[in-house]
């Protein structure tokens, strides 16, 4: 067996081993998703505003949008890392009580 269909067999086999056994597995993995993902976008935004930042050469009106796009990028994750934080926590206490 080569190689590659080895790693291939190795990843179906873990991929089987995280099936979705009920729904709030299936909630966490969906919050995980869209939080990564959010997160990425928050990241290019934040980089974005720094680039605008720097290039401003003088302008207030760059240098202004580029530190409000750095502001909001931040504020935006913080509100992914609350969401995500009160979700797992609500999760937890539903799978307690389940």
């Amino acid at each position: 067996m080569g190689i590659v269909q080895k790693a291939l067999a190795d990843l179906t086999l873990n991929i089987s081993k995280t099936a979705v056994t009920n729904q709030s597995t299936l909630v966490d993995l969906a919050v995980l998703w869209v939080g990564s993902i959010a997160g990425v976008i928050a990241f290019f935004f934040l980089m974005y505003g720094g680039f605008m930042y720097l290039t401003a050469a003088g302008n207030p009106d760059q240098s202004k949008k580029g530190m409000q796009s750095i502001t909001n990028a931040i504020i935006g994750l913080i509100i992914i890392a609350l969401a995500y934080g009160l979700t797992s926590w609500i999760l937890s206490a539903v799978n307690k009580v389940s």
